[in-house]
């Protein structure tokens, strides 16, 4: 009896401690939305669980997140929300929050993520935040936080992403052992000092807009290569040695010279009748490339101008530039190099210009780098490129060969690569790509290729990557550089692809169709997230895109996947989604689980055809209020 007894009352005590836990959280919630403005927070306060209102989400009959990104909250937080003890995620990010954060966020220990970013919230980061020892992610960035960057953030061991930037705090930045930290941003701050070691292989953008110095920066005042400059006094016996040593090297580069121009002028005409002709300067455009296979410059400065050669050599013994089709020539090699030309980009098979003719026309011309073919074989696999017409391709229009220059002439596409448009500025003024444009972008490259795989001369393109996805002025997707691959040599590729490339792919010559379906995912991938990912040509950490999506999706919490553009049009949530699974499905490890370029394309197609069914009304509506351009 007093066994039974026993057991009733302990389950009666613990109903009655559920629902006060439930019961706390409501009130805490209640107090919220009479603090930030109740007219965003809709809910029914009838409801005695708030688990079923909007952004409120529960596990165990307890309150675990909040999801309230962009709804126009303003005001201060108030005190109250550290009642949510069980609170795993909280996202606040872009609404109009003022303020220091509350002092009772010291409750919340089983927080993990934590997202404040696109505030307004102010004063120094509370030691608090030192103890929530749960933290994975933590993004204070876009706010008026001050004061220094702690080393107390160390104590947080479990870290792996912490976003600063867009702040005004000051001093250095502190020497973090924090050992899982893979992102890291802190940018346009007011911060000095040299940049701590384990964050010299990071992307300088992370660093922009403070007066930091070091690695990946212009090395510190004082030094070089991390070596001071203060060296000792050199002997007299040394200083001689270096000024005989600097004479005989002047005289071997004299003589080297010497026999070059012999050997120039003996040989002016080569086995193909090529001799050189006026040379043609350029304006060397680097930070935002304009046409395809340009690897990505966005983080180049604006004031990056060079003077490059355009090409500079004119066909003898019938040597000419050959356009494909029956077309009446439009210019020959002659107009070509008289013409202005800009450098878009330097990338994987070679550097690329845009020609303006003196009638105004404009070109793109690709000077290809490590080409080994002979001429027959070249004009061939040419040719055969030549022929692949869709609307969704750059269209080849001509080449020319000789032994010592091989050109190839395109169709300028004025809007430049979808890289650029994703990457290049990310600034103020920058235009938001909106999800009508983004999802019609997808459609179209993925159209593009799927004709590559049913007709292309090698069956695939071998080099997908969001700077080979170039733009017309109405924002539709053509694919460029399809079969350059299979015209390289296998040592000029692998690594410059590396973020988009198949894991099975060992030779960038010999690239299947399921291995393009691969890069094709990961650039589905960078054009939802918003980021970039792994690059190696450029030493950037990057991101391993496939699985820092598998890592957040996993915990169910894919809002935080997608760019924040992205991020207003929640009557499209269901169709986002659809597209990140796609796109998982192409970046699958194996081969024979990724679908085909058809099946690919297919699938966009019923996404895009969803989101047009939606309240006709609302689509109008977040088109216009972005402000992106329309596909």
């Amino acid at each position: 009896m007093n066994s039974a007894f026993s057991l009733f009352s302990f389950f009666f005590l613990f109903a009655i401690t559920t629902a006060a836990d439930i019961s706390s959280d409501r009130a805490a919630l209640v107090t919220l939305r009479a603090a930030v403005g109740g007219r965003s927070l809709l809910w029914n306060l009838t409801q005695t669980s708030p688990c079923s209102w909007n952004g409120v989400f529960c596990n165990g009959n307890r309150v675990t997140m909040l999801r309230f990104p962009g709804m126009g909250l303003s005001g201060s937080l108030p005190l109250g929300l550290g009642n949510l003890t069980q609170l795993q995620t909280l996202s606040l990010r872009f609404n109009a929050l003022t303020g220091p954060i509350p002092s009772d966020f010291a409750n919340l220990v089983n927080l993990r993520n934590l997202y404040l970013h696109g505030n307004f919230f102010s004063g120094e980061i509370p030691d608090f935040v030192f103890t929530l020892q749960n933290l994975v992610r933590l993004n204070l960035g876009s706010n008026n936080f001050s004061g220094v960057i702690s080393p107390k953030f160390n104590n947080l061991t479990r870290l792996s992403s912490l976003f600063l930037d867009d702040n005004h705090f000051t001093g250095s930045i502190p020497d973090f052992d924090v050992p899982p930290l893979e992102l890291f941003n802190v940018s346009n701050n007011r911060l000095n000092g040299s940049i701590p070691e384990r964050f010299s292989r990071l992307d300088k953008s992370v660093f922009a807009g403070n007066s930091l110095c070091g690695k990946p920066l212009e090395p510190c005042p004082g030094t070089e290569g991390g070596k001071d400059d203060k060296k000792e006094k050199l002997s007299g016996g040394a200083i001689a040695g270096i000024v005989i040593g600097s004479l005989i090297g002047v005289l071997l580069i004299l003589l080297i010279l010497f026999l070059l121009c012999r050997k120039k002028r003996g040989g002016a005409n080569d086995s193909n009748g090529v001799a050189p002709a006026k040379q043609v300067e350029a304006v060397a455009v680097a930070p935002r490339e304009k046409s395809g296979d340009s690897e990505n410059n966005a983080g180049a400065s604006n004031s990056a101008v060079a003077t490059a050669a355009a090409p500079q050599f004119v066909g003898k013994n019938g040597r000419s530039l050959v356009f494909f089709g029956n077309v009446n020539k439009p210019f020959d090699l002659e107009e070509l190099l008289r013409a202005s030309a800009e450098v878009l980009g330097k990338g994987t098979f070679g550097t690329t210009y845009k020609a303006t003719m003196d009638t105004g026309m404009s070109v793109a011309v690709k000077r290809l780098k490590d080409v080994d073919a002979r001429e027959d074989e070249f004009r061939e696999k040419i040719g055969q490129v030549g022929k692949m017409v869709h609307e969704n391709l750059v269209p080849l229009r001509g080449y020319y060969f000789s032994r010592d220059e091989k050109l190839i002439v395109y169709d300028y596409m004025p809007m430049g690569s979808l890289s650029a448009l994703l990457h290049a500025n990310n600034g103020a003024g920058r235009t938001p790509l909106n999800w009508e444009t983004r999802s019609a972008i997808a459609l179209s490259a993925a159209r593009g290729i799927a004709y590559l795989h049913s007709h292309g001369p090698a069956s695939s393109h071998g080099n997908i990557k969001s700077s080979n996805i170039l733009l017309t002025k109405s924002y539709e997707a053509r694919v460029s550089d399809f079969g350059l691959a299979y015209l390289a040599l296998p040592t000029s590729t692998p690594n410059r692809i590396s973020g988009y490339r198949a894991p099975e792919v060992t030779d960038a010559r010999k690239v299947s169709q399921k291995a393009d379906v691969y890069s094709f995912g990961i650039m589905l991938l960078e054009l939802l997230t918003g980021k970039a990912p792994t690059h190696s040509s450029f030493n950037e950490e990057g991101v391993d895109l496939p699985k820092w999506v598998l890592s957040v999706v996993q915990e169910e919490w894919n809002n935080e996947v997608f760019d924040v553009e992205l991020l207003r049009y929640q009557n499209v949530e269901e169709e986002m989604v659809k597209l990140l699974q796609l796109a998982l499905e192409c970046t699958a490890q194996h081969p024979d689980k990724r679908p085909s370029m058809d099946v690919v394309a297919s699938r966009i197609q019923e996404i895009c055809n969803s989101s047009l069914e939606k309240d006709g009304v609302s689509q109008q509506n977040y088109s216009a209020d972005s402000g992106a351009p329309h596909a």
